[in-house]
């Protein structure tokens, strides 16, 4: 049945993949050419090509998810699927974050600042591996009716 707990941790896990694209995970320095001055500028998902692509596989493996709900062993799949593009895309985010900033003189590097929106991503990590969990709860409990008939 689409009406179970984990299709509700999956639309979790997707509202807050999706809100991760628009919520800064950093800031960036940026060098004002008139004042040479540094500001932050914040670092959105939605901004990096390398974060869209696993952030909307992981969309499209939830989604999958939510509608093989006959099929468990599919389900599962698809889950453990999504659940990884989520921990590469917080690969590059702590790479993204972590790398720092070269100004044109070599001696100078201007570190960034952890933003909000990776905790979005942990979260949605986590809803992820709760669907799981109840999957794998609904496939044993089908098997023992299986088993009593």
């Amino acid at each position: 049945m689409i009406q179970r707990i984990q299709t509700l941790f999956l639309l979790i896990a997707i509202g807050l993949a999706v809100a991760f694209l628009f919520i800064p995970f950093g800031y960036a320095p940026v060098c004002d050419d008139a004042t040479h001055a540094y500001e932050l500028m914040p670092m959105k998902g939605k901004d990096f090509i390398g974060l869209i692509v696993p952030i909307v596989t992981s969309v499209v493996f939830m989604i999958a998810a939510i509608f093989t709900y006959k099929k468990y062993p599919l389900q599962k799949l698809m889950t453990v699927l999504s659940g990884i593009s989520i921990v590469a895309t917080i690969g590059v985010v702590i790479y993204a974050v972590v790398s720092p900033y070269m100004d044109s003189n070599p001696s100078v590097t201007i570190a960034t600042v952890w933003g909000g929106g990776a905790l979005f991503l942990v979260a949605a990590l986590i809803a992820v591996f709760s669907a799981y969990h109840y999957i794998s709860k609904d496939q044993r409990l089908i098997r023992s009716y299986d088993r009593i008939r």
